[in-house]
């Protein structure tokens, strides 16, 4: 009942409809570790369908103790809530979805969770990714399940740089990580020479030496996290009880194993794969005002995916790629001091999420069109055991989901015009009742519950001129309700296999301008207008005196510009900055909240980083991040309005030996600001890091 009870907690916290340029390819990891941010343009096959995309590079990452979710709140439409500090529980709103509404991927695996519906990112380790894809409103063909706020997809280090590096890491509240790093090549030619580095990641542009290019990176994080925070003891307008106090039970250590192959075109062929082991154990210290001291979370994660791409047929107009993978997760809930529910009650659940996925695409040239075809078959499983005898072992819940794109994209003047049109399906089918809220266990449904959606997209693009482009999208997506919402748990929450999918609608335009179109240098604008319309939202409502039930029955509309900007001087000073202005509001039928804005939705959101950088390497650098006020309820009461934030980050780097040993200082929060962005959870104030980094060639 103690997982159960929390999953609740959290699920009431979720559900409610908050909120929601294109790649370059990565530098290797030369010169001077600092944390400069790279925001550059999606190849030119992929920027028609994601019209507006922010692409977040992590090669400079290295130099300080980041997250996912550090690093793509610096993007335009996207907003993060924690659950507390480093290591918390975390989540993804684009353009005021809900989190449950944007799926994550790891190299097109996807994450989120049937049975819960979220992605938590402080499971998914930043220092083993390559960049970060952001895809705001519409996402690529090959993501077969979009969701209705967007798709983040992190994408791990490429093989064969032919690179070493050492990273060691100490901050505030004990905090320590140690990072290892190596890439390179196996396999020679006879009486060949050695492989190539960073140009060995190019396979289709050169003859292959190497027989096999290759990725290692281990990542170890910990932290105590018993950071001073105001705990008011449940009394907000009560001053009087106030005291600071340390966070407790807040500790966590996390370790991350990653390998990646490539072996290149061999005779035609690319096989590309990879697989990613992941520790966790982590306290769970509850709100602000309730010190839970022994309650504690343990999670195994391991990631295996495999690609093949054969030989272009056609005369080179046809391909085909791949895929398949399998995700393994044991989380297990300890509560051993009855500190959680209404008993003490531990917590085995096991699940597996595996499929394969074909991406086909074929180059019409006669009629300057591309057409392309994504079908992908998943499926997960999903075991749940606790120590109390009466429960024991459940019996195996699963849903089978299948989705079938097609895409056909129209070359006009040149390839200045571009228009896109595609049509996706996707179906669902699930084998669980639910436990029943009183009475004896719950038996699997002899006939599947089912669900489907279609649908279509369209994106257009027009290059006025080298340096002006415009950009519109519209797209309809939908996510398919979780298995805590169809089916319910533990009789807290009661099933409603009633459920319809949500369904969202969005609309962009704008418009792009550069200085110089053949660079990621100099000056670049980006300017969105959007709408988002999202109907049939899921919600929880009381049932009972004990009981809770989800009900399709709230809608809402999203309207806000996007601002994207970067500047580049020959001194080494660079400057970038997003800003997003949101009005985020309910549609549903209850006169209560009509009309009332989403909660913890700012309407105003800007991140400003400013950078310079001399000619051996050293750098200094000082970041602005402003969230403006948000409501923490659906009913907008001036009480429940947390305050604007202002938040300064600096820090710097200097080579100690030049070319292989660097130093990075980082302070964050250096206003000491407290800040809270869910209610109950505190955020630490000021804290401070040190980065040695040792890179061998």
């Amino acid at each position: 009942m103690g997982r159960r009870f929390t999953c609740i907690l959290t699920v009431l916290l979720l559900v409610s409809p908050a909120v929601a340029d294109d790649h370059i390819q990565p530098a290797p990891l030369t010169g001077i570790v600092d944390t400069l941010e790279v925001v550059s343009d999606r190849p030119e096959q992929l920027e028609i369908v994601a019209t507006f995309a922010t692409v977040h590079e992590i090669a400079d990452e290295l130099g300080r103790v980041s997250t996912v979710t550090d690093v793509i709140e610096r993007g335009a439409g996207v907003h993060v809530r924690r659950y507390g500090g480093l290591g918390a529980y975390s989540t993804a709103s684009i353009r005021a979805s809900s989190p449950g509404q944007v799926e994550i991927y790891v190299d097109g695996v996807p994450m989120n969770s049937v049975s819960y519906g979220a992605t938590n990112l402080a499971d998914l380790p930043l220092d083993s990714l390559e960049r970060i894809e952001v895809y705001r409103g519409g996402a690529p063909v090959e993501f077969g399940s979009p969701g209705i706020g967007g798709v983040v997809n992190l994408v791990t280090r490429s093989p064969g740089a032919g690179r070493a590096a050492a990273v060691l890491s100490a901050g505030s509240y004990e905090t320590f990580r140690i990072d290892l790093l190596r890439s390179g090549s196996f396999g020679l030619p006879t009486g060949g020479c050695a492989a190539t580095s960073g140009a060995a990641t190019d396979g289709a542009a050169r003859d292959r030496e190497a027989a096999l290019d290759y990725t290692v990176v281990f990542h170890h994080l910990q932290s105590e996290g018993d950071f001073e925070y105001l705990d008011r003891h449940g009394t907000p307008e009560n001053a009087d009880d106030d005291e600071v106090v340390a966070r407790e039970n807040n500790n966590f250590r996390q370790s991350d194993l990653l390998v990646r192959f490539d072996t290149g075109p061999r005779a035609g062929w690319k096989i590309e794969g990879s697989n990613d082991a992941f520790w966790k154990r982590s306290g769970v210290p509850g709100i602000e005002n309730v010190h839970i001291k022994s309650v504690h979370y343990r999670i195994f994660r391991n990631t295996a995916r495999i690609s093949v791409e054969p030989p272009p047929a056609a005369g080179g107009r046809l391909s085909c790629r791949i895929s398949g993978f399998h995700v393994t997760r044991r989380e297990r809930f300890y509560n051993p001091d009855d500190e959680v529910g209404f008993d003490r009650s531990d917590w085995d659940d096991r699940s597996w999420n595996y499929g394969a996925n074909l991406l086909s695409g074929f180059d019409w040239h006669a009629a300057h069109q591309s057409l392309n075809l994504f079908a992908e078959f998943r499926r997960e499983r999903f075991i749940p055991e606790s120590s109390n005898p009466a429960i024991g072992v459940g019996f195996t819940r699963k849903r089978t989901a299948y989705s079938l794109s097609a895409e056909d994209k129209l070359f006009l003047l040149g390839g200045r015009l571009k228009f896109v049109a595609g049509y996706r399906y996707q179906e669902s089918a699930d084998n669980y009742t639910g436990p029943v809220p009183f009475g004896g266990p719950p038996e699997p449904l002899t006939e599947a519950h089912r669900a489907d959606f279609h649908g279509p997209y369209f994106g257009a693009r027009i290059r006025l001129h080298p340096r002006v482009t415009l950009k519109a999208n519209r797209t309809r997506f939908a996510r398919f309700p979780s298995m805590i919402e169809l089916f319910g748990a533990s009789g807290f929450i009661e099933g409603n296999t009633e459920l319809s999918p949500e369904e969202g609608t969005t609309t962009d335009v704008g418009i792009v301008l550069r200085s110089d179109p053949s660079s990621s240098g100099g000056a670049f604008l980006e300017a969105v207008l959007f709408r988002a319309e999202r109907d049939d939202l899921i919600v929880f409502l009381q049932n009972s005196q004990r009981t809770v039930k989800a009900f399709n029955l709230e809608s809402a509309s999203v309207e806000g510009i996007e601002l994207t900007a970067r500047c580049s001087w020959e001194a080494g000073l660079s400057l970038s900055a997003s800003y997003t202005f949101q009005d985020a509001r309910n549609k549903g039928p209850s006169p209560t909240y009509s009309g009332k804005r989403l909660p913890y939705e700012p309407r105003h959101d800007l991140f400003v980083r400013t950078q310079w950088k001399g000619g051996t390497g050293e750098s200094v650098w000082h970041e602005y991040h402003h969230q403006g006020e948000a409501y923490r309820d659906q009913a907008n009461l001036v009480e429940n309005l947390s305050p604007s934030s202002h938040v300064h980050n600096v820090g710097g780097s200097i080579y100690l030996v030049p070319g292989t040993l660097s130093l990075s200082l980082e302070v964050r929060n250096l206003t000491d600001e407290r800040i809270v962005d869910v209610e109950g959870y505190p955020l630490p104030g000021r804290t401070l890091s040190v980065t040695l980094l040792v890179e061998a060639p």
